[in-house]
């Protein structure tokens, strides 16, 4: 497990912890995970029901480090870009 997935874990312990506590409630961390649609739902309930700071932090935690681990990663350095050849072999 690389750091980036034990403090995704981590995050995703703790915020299940302070819904529980804040709100009586439940979060389905495997959904969270993968179910875009039930994390937007979800985030979004949570975020407009709740009063306590520590939980709204800790949502907008997950809700960016979630997101990240979504978008696609970047080329490394030392890749070049493809070469486009729509117009052609030494147009690009």
């Amino acid at each position: 497990m690389s750091d980036d997935d034990m403090e995704l874990a981590r995050r995703l312990a703790r915020f299940k912890l302070g819904v529980r506590r804040t709100l009586g409630e439940s979060v389905n961390l495997d959904a969270l995970r993968t179910d875009l649609d039930y994390r937007v739902r979800t985030l979004a309930d949570i975020e407009e029901r709740t009063d306590d700071e520590e939980l709204l932090v800790s949502l907008l935690l997950v809700r960016e480090m979630l997101e990240r681990r979504r978008e696609p990663a970047a080329p490394s350095e030392g890749m070049k870009p493809a070469r486009d050849y729509r117009f052609g072999a030494r147009s690009g």
